[in-house]
Formats: C-alpha cells, structure tokens, sequence
C-alpha cells in the first residue's frame, strides 16, 4: 500500500484551464470572477451577502474590525481552535479571553461562554472545530439578553447543515477558509456571510483598504482582495462541493461502522448536525496512554496522522503574555490528548479505507 496522506487536493485540468482563462484576459485581480463566485456561494449557502477574502484570517480580523473591537475590549475564543481564532483579536489590539470546549463535540457551549462575560466583551468567536457545527440557535438564545455580536469561525464546517439548513446564516458574521486541506480550496481564501446588508457593505469596504470608491478612504481597512484567478478554481471547486461532502460521509459511515469501538471512540455527532462537512475524521483513544505508539505504528504502516492544533491556551506565544497555565481547560486539554485524525478525503479508493481500518483495528489486538 502506498503512502495515504490526512487530505488530498482535489485540483484537475479543469481548475487549470479556468485560471488560464483568467490570465489570457489579462485582469488578475479582484473583478469580475469573485464576484462571481460570490453570487454563486450566496444562492448555494442561501445567504444574502458572501464576501470574499485572500484567506480565512483576514476574513476573521475583518470581522472584528467590522464591529470597531480595539484596544481595552476583550473578545471570548475557544482555547481549542487553531491560532488564527485568537491572534485575529490581537491583531485589533484586543485581549483574547478563552474558554473551555466540551471533550466530546470538542465544540464550546453556552454555559463556558457565559461565564467569560464580561463589560469589557466586545464580540463572541466560536469554532466549529472538524467541520462539526455548534449549537448555533442553543447559543443565540441563552446569550440574546447579552447583546453581542457573535462570530461563528466555520472555517471547517463550509457545506455542513445545522438544522436542515446550511451553516452560513445562524450567527451574525460566519467566517470560512478556501486553505489547500478544506473541502474545496482555492489553495488559499476566505469568506464572510452575513445577512446584514449595511454590515456587509462595511465589510467590503474594510475588505480593499477602507474604500467606499476609488482612492476615497473612509475607515481603516486592509488588502484582504482575493484575486480573480483564485476565484476561477473556487468557482470549478464549488461544483464538486455536494459531491465531495457526500463521498466523504460514506467513508465516515464505514469508520463508524467498522473501526473497534472498544479502544476507540468514533466522532460523536449532535442531533442538530444534519450534515457533517467531514473536514477531518477524528478518533479518540480510549487509553490516552497509547497515542505515541498508536502514530508511529499507523506511520510505520504508510497512513498519515494529524493531531491538528494544540489549544491556545498552551501555545508558547500565548502563556508568555498572559502567564496561561496548562490546567485551566481541563476539557480541551482532555479532548486534545486523546483525539488522532485519520484520512478522509474525496477521491480515496474504498481498499485504502479498508486498509486503515484493518490497520487501526490490529494495533490493538
């Protein structure tokens, strides 16, 4: 068996042809084509506003600038998120304040959230950590009387249902990523929905140097511009979305059905998720013990790992500056010490999902 990689970029001749058409045109910038694909992401999400960006951070950091967070406010973050979550508020010169995640939808709850608040909350971020939505509306409800803006980052969950609904319009800002491993990739880019009409115009604005038109600068804005021949392969990719999310929940029916459910804990999926995106399948050792030796064993036997992002909390940057010790979200830390994701990914043969199950479930016999 030869080596199976955790993602697999599914870019063809297809994407290369688009992108050709582009440069012959000879505007490569943002135009035409991001709009494009903007009114196509509208009609596929049923939002009212999608706006584009060169990647998922700079569609987060434009969120929060979108909301004026600045220096002395403080933005609540899931520690376990990757690090974009929380340097984004930094970047506005803000203070991050974390919370736990429950260790089991490794998703953050109302209750965590709450008792972050603050006077000093400014905005909300939550994660929808593996593609797996939150409780978006549980959140919406018991947080309403607060008032604050809430920032879903769905940066994995882009195609997931929440309700029967596409995720995309349950928060008031609701940030995706286009990077090389999602479901489909424009190798980089970001997206901001939001059903907010006067908003979103702020954000386009803020989105290419703070212009409301051409050299007249209103706010302080960023070139966060995606460029046309990036958008030419999101709007090819965009065709195989349904294709590649569906493909890849029957290799996450077959893991559930056949992987040995005694050592190990298969995803655990909330009612409310009506469709997993899958951006990464993730397993749990029940013996948190054996993690070193079960990676080397699946890397010896040509099958990739990842243990994806350690919670923030626990990032050098971040203990320095604000003195963080390593036990204050035992949930998180409980989650990141037992969680591996294996390969999931459109275009796998079914003898190499067999192969990693079989490969998985010998290691503990």
């Amino acid at each position: 068996m030869k080596f199976i990689p955790i993602a697999n970029p599914q870019i063809s001749e297809v994407e290369a042809k688009a992108v050709y058409k582009v440069v012959k045109k000879g505007w490569i910038s943002m135009g035409k084509n991001v709009q494009n694909l903007e009114e196509k992401i509208e009609k596929f999400l049923n939002v009212k506003n999608a706006i584009l960006f060169n990647n998922g951070t700079s569609s987060l950091h434009a969120a929060l600038l979108a909301y004026d967070v600045k220096l002395g406010d403080e933005v609540i973050v899931p520690t376990l998120s990757y690090i974009s979550s929380a340097n984004v508020v930094l970047y506005c010169g803000a203070k991050p304040i974390f919370c736990d995640s429950d260790e089991m939808t490794f998703n953050t709850d109302a209750e965590k959230i709450i008792s972050k608040i603050t006077k000093k909350t400014k905005a909300i971020i939550t994660t929808d950590l593996k593609g797996m939505p939150v409780d978006f509306f549980d959140i919406k409800k018991k947080l309403k009387k607060y008032n604050i803006p809430l920032i879903s980052d769905s940066a994995e969950s882009f195609g997931a249902d929440y309700k029967n609904d596409k995720v995309g319009k349950q928060f008031d800002i609701h940030s995706f990523s286009f990077f090389a491993n999602k479901n489909i990739t424009m190798g980089e880019g970001g997206l901001i929905t939001c059903q907010n009409s006067s908003l979103a115009k702020k954000i386009r604005i803020i989105r290419n140097q703070g212009q409301n038109r051409r050299y007249n600068h209103i706010l302080l804005g960023n070139n966060f511009r995606l460029t046309d021949y990036a958008a030419a392969i999101g709007i090819e990719q965009l065709k195989k979305i349904d294709k590649v999310i569906n493909e890849k929940n029957k290799i996450a029916d077959y893991y559930n059905k056949f992987l040995d459910r005694n050592n190990i804990d298969i995803p655990f999926i909330p009612k409310y998720v009506t469709r997993h995106s899958w951006y990464m399948y993730c397993i749990k050792l029940k013996k948190k013990s054996l993690r070193n030796k079960f990676l080397k064993y699946l890397h010896k036997n040509k099958i990739d790992t990842r243990l994806s992002f350690p919670p923030i909390h626990l990032q050098p940057l971040y203990r320095k500056k604000f003195s963080l010790k390593s036990n204050i979200f035992p949930s998180s830390k409980s989650a990141f010490d037992a969680f591996v994701d294996i390969p999931c990914w459109f275009g796998m043969k079914q003898s190499q999902i067999k192969y990693i199950v079989n490969k998985i479930n010998n290691f503990f016999k």
